[in-house]
């Protein structure tokens, strides 16, 4: 797995992985190559597109979470065979939410792949 770094002046850096950034930039809607820059324009779109993507994913969540409560009541899961909880896209993407805000608090741009 490769890692990505966001910088921005505002922020500092983020280190991320390939696949999650390239995730969060596809549902942003703007390519991730090489290197780039997402602008201080570019940042509202960008966080209404991620905080959509996380209700999306917070009502997957819900609805399966009931499904299993439904299933345990009527004893057909087994309370001793617990799943791994995964790591959720939420949780992935908070940080460079967080960093974009400071970047749009500053009016600074963030980059990757520039030295």
């Amino acid at each position: 797995m490769s890692i990505i770094t966001f910088r921005s002046k505002a922020a500092g850096e983020l280190h991320m992985f390939h696949e999650t950034a390239e995730k969060i930039f596809k549902i942003i809607g703007k390519p991730l190559r090489g290197q780039g820059v997402l602008t201080p324009e570019e940042f509202p779109q960008a966080i209404e597109a991620i905080k959509a993507e996380i209700e999306r994913e917070k009502a997957i969540r819900q609805a399966y979470k009931e499904k299993e409560d439904r299933e345990f009541k009527q004893g057909l899961l087994d309370p001793q065979n617990k799943k791994e909880i995964p790591v959720f896209f939420s949780q992935r993407a908070y940080p460079f939410l967080e960093m974009i805000d400071y970047a749009m608090k500053a009016n600074e741009p963030i980059s990757w792949g520039i030295p």
